[in-house]
């Protein structure tokens, strides 16, 4: 019994050193972190408009009205004066 608390506490000791180690070189590089504080810098001049040259011609579009060869004005009354469209 007293052999198995034994490993049990050395385990646990082990343990704990390995995390001491593992967590110090991080508390120790934050200690050594510098910050830098960067100024504004002002900046002038002015912005230059891109130039774009075009080899397409402009498409023409012609537009022309449809004729409506059909007329619906006879559809339109049926459904208006059928008994199932109210």
């Amino acid at each position: 019994m007293c052999d198995f608390m034994m490993k049990k506490i050395v385990v646990v000791f082990a343990v704990f050193i390995c995390a001491l180690i593992l967590l110090l070189p991080s508390s120790v590089e934050a200690q050594r972190k510098k910050t830098i504080v960067i100024e504004e810098i002002k900046i002038e001049g002015t912005i230059q408009k891109p130039e774009v040259m075009t080899f397409l011609s402009r498409a023409r579009f012609t537009y022309r009205s449809l004729e409506l060869n059909v007329s619906f004005i006879n559809k339109v009354e049926e459904v208006i004066l059928s008994e199932d469209a109210f």
